[in-house]
């Protein structure tokens, strides 16, 4: 394509432009799902089992863990879907992290304000770590990572993805070449099934990797290879923007891969289950146009889906006052009602807190930048 025709696709900025593109929205409705699978992970396998479902149920929930994975996969397209294109300057790296910094904090901060009363005390010694977070920039067979805020040990190793995300994004600038970008994704599967990345998280079993390496690092191949997947997506929307994408064929290609996890075949076969089942996902809900799209897609999917970080983040501190509360007049209620609790009061703090406090992150961020710079 000449430059004239990039332009017109909104392939490459014009000067002092930014890229817009339009919403993912399924991918944000998705999200949902990997929360609630991480929240059943910790309070719902347990749960199944003691009421004898089917083995099958039981093992599924028991791998929520796999949640996290998804996250981190979500995590490196949809950046590399919004910023290709609109990193150009020192300034707009300085955006992106902004942008990186009014994401995560606001409800960070306020998960470690919830927690103080519930944990009697103020973070001291390794817990203040949390603050920069910093805590899972440890080897995995460290516990430092589940300090104060256990789901947090995400966000520690997510806020490594940004730093490394503008480094990331240099070469795949440069890989027009569509077999390139292929050939990139298939290396970063094959890397992540063999060394199990879905599977890692603080207090692994040690081995000379869970030793050697810290656990950011070892999460990497998951986010790039979510990259990569959003290269390759925006490659093929440009050369074929209309293209149909089958729902029916998206789903057929997640149930083998969940039933395949469900079975309980081994770290290896799970792993693989997971890589396969997230990237198929996520590169075809991207563009989907059906049934399953549309679902995901809904008002109540999308608000769902905002609301997702809060209730990943929040799920145990929620659990813990809601027992406190009622475990004693009602034992066995507050089991029932935490996870209710806990997905209505993240949706009002995502309308009424999250959101807002990022525009006020940025605004104050940015007008200050700004302001430093028209002074000089």
């Amino acid at each position: 394509m000449s430059t004239a025709e990039l332009l017109h696709e909104g392939l490459v900025p014009t000067p002092g432009k930014r890229i817009r593109r339009g919403g993912l929205h399924a991918l944000t409705g998705i999200r949902f799902f990997a929360a609630i699978w991480v929240l059943a992970f910790h309070f719902g396998a347990a749960f199944t089992e003691r009421a004898h479902m089917p083995h099958p149920i039981t093992v599924f929930l028991q791998h929520g863990e796999l949640g996290v994975a998804l996250f981190f996969m979500l995590s490196g397209f949809i950046l590399f879907y919004t910023y290709q294109g609109n990193l150009q300057t020192p300034r707009d790296i300085y955006k992106f992290f902004v942008a990186r910094v009014a994401r995560l904090y606001p409800v960070y901060l306020l998960a470690i304000a919830i927690s103080i009363p519930l944990h009697g005390r103020l973070p001291d010694r390794g817990e203040l770590l949390i603050f920069p977070m910093l805590q899972s920039w440890v080897p995995p067979v460290s516990g430092t990572g589940y300090a104060w805020i256990i789901q947090a040990w995400t966000l520690s190793v997510e806020a490594f993805f940004y730093i490394c995300f503008p480094l990331l994004l240099f070469p795949l600038r440069r890989a027009r070449n569509t077999a390139t970008l292929w050939l990139c994704a298939a290396a970063l599967f094959l890397l992540n099934v063999a060394i199990r990345t879905p599977l890692f998280h603080p207090l692994m079993t040690a081995t000379w990797l869970t030793r050697s390496i810290i656990l950011p690092v070892l999460c990497l191949p998951e986010f790039a290879l979510g990259m990569v997947l959003g290269a390759l997506f925006l490659e093929k929307r440009s050369r074929e923007p209309d293209a149909p994408t089958n729902d029916w064929i998206t789903a057929a290609g997640i149930l083998p891969c969940c039933v395949l996890i469900a079975s309980g075949v081994g770290d290896l076969l799970t792993s693989l289950a997971a890589v396969l089942c997230f990237g198929w996902s996520i590169y075809r809900l991207a563009n989907g146009r059906g049934w399953l799209t549309n679902l995901l897609s809904s008002r109540p999917m999308l608000l769902l889906g905002g609301a997702s970080f809060s209730i990943y983040l929040l799920q145990a501190l929620v659990r813990e006052g809601v027992h406190r509360l009622l475990s004693r007049s009602h034992p066995g209620l507050d089991a029932a009602l935490s996870p209710l609790v806990l997905i209505i009061l993240c949706c009002l703090i995502f309308l009424y807190y999250e959101e807002p406090m990022r525009d006020v992150v940025r605004n104050l961020l940015l007008r200050k930048k700004t302001e430093a710079k028209v002074a000089v």
